[in-house]
């Protein structure tokens, strides 16, 4: 009797035990996170900052000495704007003062506007309420784009720093730089613009943050940053055998 009772409840237990196996799943969690400014805005203003000094002729400081005068530089990114000035003066052939009463020249800098500025734009159907009820059709985008601007105008002047007389006028320089998503009928993004073409040159570049038609196993290649300038003839490349004297061969 005790046996016949037993079969059941294990065939029972059986049945249980496959159909909660079968419907056991199993979950991770991965925590990320992202940093207060997109890396996408960071591009497009430093990108910006770089075109508007490539309109600039630092060539007119070689051989002197320049302090950067940033008193009335209040920006974002203020650091690699100034940092970028230096790097160009002494790309001039100019050299950086530490402070004013040590330079020939003093170079001023100051912001017009560095910043981003964002543009959406569709073709459909927009939102349609429906009189006399409480609801509303939703819109329906067939072709959208997503534009997101980066901006930097630059004013600079220059003036001696004995005599506080300015050199020359100055002016400024702006310079735009963009960045396109466009979805189609919901598919996209299809980027276009100035961070693609960043990220595309960029060292590890395999088509993530890109285009979606971007190629993932293209891997960019980019040629290493030169520090020091090697004077052809300032060093030898290829070791050099020393001479045996004569008198260890006898």
């Amino acid at each position: 009797m005790h046996s016949r009772f037993l079969f059941p409840f294990r065939r029972i237990l059986a049945i249980g035990l496959i159909v909660g196996m079968a419907m056991a799943t199993g979950c991770a969690t991965t925590t990320t996170s992202n940093t207060a400014r997109t890396g996408t805005e960071q591009l497009l203003i430093s990108s910006a900052i770089d075109r508007a000094l490539s309109n600039v002729n630092f060539s007119d400081f070689a051989g002197q000495r320049v302090y950067v005068d940033e008193k009335y530089l209040d920006t974002v990114d203020k650091a690699y704007l100034v940092g970028s000035l230096r790097h160009r003066i002494l790309e001039g052939g100019g050299s950086i003062a530490a402070a004013a009463d040590k330079a020939d020249l003093v170079l001023e800098v100051r912001s017009g506007g560095v910043g981003t500025d964002n543009q959406q734009s569709f073709v459909g159907i927009p939102a349609i309420g429906i009189p006399g009820l409480p609801i509303e059709l939703p819109e329906v985008k067939f072709v959208s784009r997503n534009t997101q601007m980066g901006t930097a105008k630059l004013g600079l002047v220059c003036y001696d720093a004995t005599s506080g007389k300015a050199l020359g006028g100055g002016g400024s320089a702006t310079a735009l730089t963009h960045n396109n998503d466009t979805y189609v009928m919901g598919v996209g993004p299809f980027r276009t613009g100035s961070v693609l073409e960043q990220r595309e040159r960029a060292i590890g570049f395999n088509g993530v943050g890109g285009s979606i038609m971007s190629n993932p196993m293209t891997v960019a290649r980019q040629r290493p940053v030169t520090m020091i300038d090697h004077v052809e003839g300032d060093y030898d490349a290829v070791p050099q055998i020393a001479t045996v004297p004569t008198e260890v061969l006898k």
